[in-house]
């Protein structure tokens, strides 16, 4: 049976058919380089969605032990669930077994440890954790630590002895040509010809995000017509619809919340905030010029302030302009978790770190 658009283009789990190695196969090079050295324990460090566990599925498969920070309730949590996963018929319970027995296993297995979002696990037992992994290594176990950048040295400040132990692999967000392999490829897998000029939109749109070039490249299949085999249809610059594919993958990325956030900003203190009239007849305050500028084009994962106040003047109406200084000032205290966004007063420079968030900001911010 042929391929569908849903086997081709995996918006979560491992793309079997579209799965592309970032910057040439870089990072499945460190990491491999990182797991023959004895001892060490390898970080992978990268913001959520970028591909870290996409990276280690593509190095061990289903072969690895899979350990998220959540699951760690106590200072055992972590061998006990690591051998729960290793149970067979014919192994005994962890009961009978003790921690030092369980990595004994582990190793006579050949089975590498990943630990899942460190952060999770409470701050008063990181540090009994981290001696865990310092001490398993020592003795032969596989460690892989997957973490964003913000919780980085978590394990380092909860033991100071693991700096000298990590391996760090970074997994960036990825440049627009390594998403275009991916609609390469998978277009090509379903006989369906995409012109490479509206792949490079696509990649474009998914603003660095792989996950958001799977999701793209997925809708862009189902806006065709289903009466058609994909082999007899083609989709070009002329015929190629970008706001349908919008309007089907904005489904998939509901951030109305943090959105609300930042449009409505902080409570009111005071004198109420001034209104400006903006280009296309609406009216709004200084956080909602603020969410107009970040939608409007072109989009960006880093911008300076002063191209944000060149985009505010094209923007706003009135001669007056809003202080979009002291909104993105404010923004870190408007957002339940961390921000999606992250200003640098120092650089004067604003940072998209959710890529889905500012998807669906540039979708519904307009």
């Amino acid at each position: 049976m042929p391929n569908t658009p849903e086997q081709v283009f995996v918006t979560d789990g491992f793309p079997d058919l579209t799965y592309v190695g970032q910057a040439g196969g870089r990072l499945e090079t460190e990491l491999k380089e990182g797991l023959a050295q004895a001892n060490k324990i390898v970080s992978i460090v990268g913001e959520s969605k970028t591909g870290k566990t996409t990276l280690c599925d593509k190095i061990f498969g289903k072969e690895r032990i899979l350990v998220t920070g959540d699951r760690i309730e106590n200072e055992y949590s972590l061998w006990s669930e690591a051998f729960r996963q290793l149970q067979s018929p014919v192994t005994s319970g962890y009961a009978n077994n003790s921690v030092g027995e369980t990595i004994d296993l582990l190793i006579h297995r050949g089975l590498p440890v990943v630990l899942d979002d460190f952060h999770y696990v409470k701050r008063e037992l990181q540090g009994a954790i981290c001696r865990q992994m310092k001490n398993a290594a020592s003795r032969g176990l596989r460690f892989v630590v997957l973490n964003t950048p913000h919780r980085v040295d978590d394990p380092v400040r909860s033991n100071p002895d693991m700096s000298g132990r990590f391996f760090e692999v970074n997994v960036g967000f990825w440049s627009e040509e390594d998403l275009v392999q991916i609609g390469l490829k998978g277009f090509a897998k379903l006989d369906l010809k995409v012109a490479e000029d509206v792949i490079r939109v696509l990649a474009r749109e998914a603003l660095r995000s792989p996950q958001l070039m799977q999701t793209l490249c997925l809708e862009t299949c189902r806006v065709l017509s289903a009466d058609i085999p994909f082999e007899h249809q083609e989709v070009t610059a002329l015929n190629f619809d970008l706001q349908k594919v919008k309007d089907k993958a904005v489904r998939s990325y509901n951030y109305s919340t943090p959105l609300d956030s930042l449009r409505n900003g902080p409570e009111e203190r005071g004198s109420p905030r001034n209104i400006y009239s903006l280009a296309d007849g609406a009216e709004g305050d200084v956080y909602e010029v603020l969410v107009r500028i970040l939608a409007s084009n072109p989009p960006f994962l880093t911008i300076s302030l002063d191209d944000l106040k060149d985009r505010a003047a094209k923007l706003v109406r009135s001669s007056q302009q809003p202080n979009i200084l002291m909104a993105l000032g404010n923004t870190p205290k408007l957002f339940n978790s961390r921000p999606p966004i992250q200003w640098d007063g120092g650089k004067k420079q604003l940072t998209v770190v959710d890529p889905h968030f500012y998807f669906y900001l540039r979708y519904k911010g307009k």
